[in-house]
């Protein structure tokens, strides 16, 4: 009999426990359909509030703040637009992605593969990251955005100019084999004329002035090189000049009106060594 009593009274407690769950659980919804409730007609109030007026719109925090430093505050007028559409949805915090491309970079090199003045262009392609975002918004609206993190997807291929720092090879004749350039020649003496009231007959590197003495630019023809110009004769490159720069040479005599008769000319000069 008392295995049989306590058996009811715990199927009675479960009875109890149950009705108070219910009881509850309709306090608790109509406690949210009555705010529900409360909201709406609060939206619709605002509705025909706003609806053709212009209002003026200061938080509670404000006014506090604005009171406690008696600071007078003039009323102003902001245009609101009357819309129809009012939403409930809440603000959420969204994981957006975007792709963008990394600009590639140019870069310049020297190379003795192609002949003096050519150009050779390796193209460059840009670079892909993906970016990821951390978005903040209602709706369509975006209220904050926050960058999360970037994945580099593909690295940028630079861009590579290749300038010729080579010579071409005479096919024939007497310098057959040899390498040569085609160049602009002018010509100039040892005296102040030519080299400045400073002159002293000598060269950068300690040779005479004078024929057989050319200046070139040492990143063409280095300083030493022996030479063979059409129309001069044979010559080493024994000096440099603030002029004298790319496929430029200037060639030695030994008077004035030797030079000035010279002018300027097209050469072909073969290196010989």
């Amino acid at each position: 009999m008392k295995g049989v009593k306590k058996i009811s009274q715990q199927i009675k407690y479960r009875e109890i426990f149950s009705i108070i769950l219910i009881v509850c659980g309709f306090i608790f919804l109509s406690y949210e359909f009555s705010f529900l409730k409360i909201r709406i007609e609060e939206i619709n109030k605002t509705k025909k509030l706003l609806e053709g007026k212009e209002v003026f719109y200061i938080s509670e925090r404000a006014k506090f703040e604005v009171s406690k430093e008696n600071i007078s505050v003039k009323s102003a007028k902001v245009n609101v637009p009357y819309k129809k559409e009012f939403s409930l949805a809440l603000a959420r915090w969204h994981l957006e992605k975007e792709r963008k491309q990394i600009p590639f970079a140019a870069y310049r090199k020297y190379t003795t593969s192609i002949p003096y003045g050519a150009t050779r262009t390796e193209p460059g392609k840009p670079g892909e990251v993906e970016i990821y975002w951390r978005v903040y918004k209602r709706g369509n609206r975006i209220l904050d955005k926050q960058k999360f993190k970037e994945v580099v997807i593909s690295r940028p291929k630079p861009q590579i100019v290749y300038i010729g720092r080579g010579y071409m090879l005479a096919s024939r004749g007497q310098f057959a084999g040899k390498p040569y350039l085609d160049m602009i020649a002018t010509a100039y003496d040892p005296g102040p004329r030519s080299c400045g009231t400073y002159a002293d007959g000598y060269t950068s590197i300690g040779l005479k002035a004078g024929y057989g003495v050319v200046a070139v630019d040492p990143s063409v023809i280095p300083l030493g090189k022996k030479l063979y110009i059409e129309g001069y004769g044979y010559a080493i490159a024994g000096d440099v000049g603030r002029a004298i720069k790319g496929l430029r040479i200037d060639l030695g005599f030994d008077t004035y009106r030797e030079a000035i008769n010279f002018g300027v000319r097209k050469v072909r000069v073969y290196i010989l060594n």
